[in-house]
């Protein structure tokens, strides 16, 4: 199937492709034999093995707007030419082929339509019927499955599919107008797409006018759509998948060899992102700025820490490429250690370092001494951080049962090794040691990557909380709010906006039961735009028959809970103002 691909389409920068018009041409061309088949999403994957360049882009006016490959055209020497300009005229899709100005033909191969300016004329398209009864495609000997996972490898990061979540529209859509949620999601989407296109592309100044030019575009009626909590919700998952995307695109790995130029560039466009996105939500809801917010400030501090890290690890790999500096280091290392000048908790480091089976209960030990080890093998930065990565799983990450426990045995790692790695360091000062900067860089970049592991375990693990999951034939969106009602965001606000705790009053109605085993968790505090109405969402738990009931409570106002075993409660919810 690639084969055919290349045949029959080929790069031509500035020029685009419906891509249900290419998936159309591929089904009529393979309906001799229908069990070899592929679904769209499939062919969609072929495309992008063989192109791995290609993007999507949404054009089109509003509501009659087509997704498109972009960057690639039919050539005009297929047979495909005739029937794709008929498809473009039956369907009356606008052409897209505006080439760029290049040093170089933006197409790879032989002309296609656009590389010279020519166009689908009447005649290609009525010439379609005669010669399509002649003359027969290739494209039915797609094979249904192909492997090209070594081809795969070797291509530069291509742009994915943006994926978006249709049961979670549905299911807004029964709360909500339906077609303004579905527009809103393709909006918002092709909003995303339009971003990561132009950051592939290296284009970063576009991209403040692309945030702009969506935000000031947008309907009161959509504003106020978008400014829901559940609508909210779901544009924090594409606004997660797109801020994912962006980092991938500019530095997936910061041992990749980059220049500190380019780290400084996206570090400032990382910061310029922020300030472009909070700009525009200036005059939207404090509850949409809230949320736009926090997800590019997690963008803004991985980029940070993955730039820091490449800027050290950079310096480091000068280190480690030196035989004579490791040997140094090595030598000065074992001398401290021989020494007995590092101490723990009383006990010499000599001792405890030299004894593997003490090591158990010692993590911290056993992860440099593992270090050190690797210094008499290998000089490859990578794997070094591959051992400190694999100690940090067995010993921290995976024993942890659940978020709060990972945090505990985390900080308690991060405060041993950080007392270890600073008592070593003080030990090759007190020696005069040789090696002490190579040391020095050596630490620095163990302490940020340690840090950098758990932070970004804990971001991966609020991903995985922001989930849609299938229960009773029925869309349930699994949402975990931190306990606090105010973030850094709501913090930098004026004192003229500042929200006070509210306290939750919990009366009975009912005096021969017991409020003892009733509990509430606070999740958020919303107020509504339009009328400005405080409400605060709460957890209401009940310990002994281990259920539980989200509630929206309006301030001020006393609410009646009736619970499934008859019991009932009287919920007032008082400003503190």
């Amino acid at each position: 199937m690639g084969s055919k691909i290349a045949d029959n389409f080929c790069v031509c920068e500035g020029c685009s492709v419906p891509r249900c018009l290419l998936y159309e041409m591929y089904i009529e061309n393979c309906s001799q034999n229908v069990n070899d088949q592929v679904n769209p999403a499939t062919f969609g994957k072929l495309v992008r093995l063989v192109f791995p360049g290609v993007g999507t882009r949404r054009l089109g006016t509003r509501g009659s707007a087509r997704y498109h490959y972009d960057g690639i055209y039919v050539k005009k020497s297929s047979s495909f030419y005739a029937r794709y300009c008929s498809l473009l005229s039956e369907k009356n899709y606008h052409r897209r082929c505006v080439p760029q100005e290049r040093d170089s033909s933006p197409c790879q191969s032989s002309p296609c339509m656009g590389a010279g300016g020519d166009a689908c004329t009447s005649g290609d398209a009525t010439g379609y019927k005669s010669n399509s009864q002649k003359k027969g495609t290739d494209l039915h000997y797609f094979p249904s499955v192909i492997n090209l996972k070594n081809e795969e490898d070797r291509f530069e990061y291509s742009l994915p599919e943006f994926r978006k979540l249709y049961s979670w529209e549905q299911e807004l859509g029964k709360k909500h107008p339906y077609e303004l949620v579905a527009l809103l999601a393709d909006e918002y989407c092709s909003y995303c797409q339009d971003i990561l296109q132009n950051v592939r592309k290296e284009e970063l100044d576009k991209v403040e006018d692309c945030i702009i030019s969506f935000w000031k575009s947008l309907q009161p009626e959509t504003t106020t759509l978008m400014s829901l909590p559940d609508v909210c919700q779901l544009l924090k998952y594409y606004d997660r998948q797109l801020f994912k995307e962006m980092e991938n695109i500019l530095l997936n790995d910061f041992l990749e060899d980059v220049s500190i130029q380019y780290l400084k560039s996206i570090k400032l466009f990382s910061k310029n992102v922020k300030l472009w996105l909070l700009n525009a939500l200036e005059e939207f809801p404090l509850l949409l700025q809230k949320s736009k917010f926090k997800e590019v400030t997690v963008f803004v501090k991985r980029l940070r820490r993955k730039t820091y890290l490449s800027s050290i690890a950079k310096t480091m790999k000068i280190v480690l490429n030196n035989n004579s500096k490791v040997t140094v280091l090595k030598s000065d290392l074992h001398a401290v250690i021989d020494q007995e000048f590092v101490d723990i908790h009383g006990n010499p480091f000599q001792k405890k370092f030299r004894n593997p089976d003490e090591l158990e209960n010692d993590i911290e030990l056993k992860c440099l001494n593992d270090l050190i080890a690797l210094l008499d093998t290998s000089t490859d930065i990578r794997i070094f951080l591959n051992c400190m990565s694999s100690n940090l799983q067995a010993f921290v990450i995976q024993p942890s049962k659940n978020k709060e426990e990972f945090k505990k045995l985390a900080a308690n790692f991060q405060l041993r090794w950080n007392f270890l790695l600073t008592g070593v360091s003080k030990a090759m000062t007190l020696c005069r040691t040789v090696s002490f900067g190579s040391w020095h860089l050596f630490n620095l970049l163990l302490l940020e990557y340690v840090a950098h592991i758990f932070q970004s375990h804990l971001e991966e693990e609020g991903d995985e909380n922001l989930c849609v999951v299938e229960q009773n034939d029925s869309t349930i969106l699994l949402v975990h709010e931190p306990d606090h009602l105010l973030d850094n965001f709501a913090e930098q606000q004026s004192q003229t906006k500042a929200l006070q705790p509210t306290p939750v009053t919990l009366m009975q109605s009912q005096s021969d039961d017991s409020l003892s085993n009733i509990f509430f968790r606070v999740l958020s505090y919303l107020v509504d735009t339009d009328t400005g109405s405080k409400l605060i969402q709460v957890m209401l738990e009940d310990r002994i028959t281990k259920t539980s009931v989200k509630l929206d409570l309006p301030i001020g106002k006393e609410v009646l809970i009736t619970l499934k075993d008859e019991r009932k409660f009287i919920v007032c919810a008082s400003d503190a103002q």
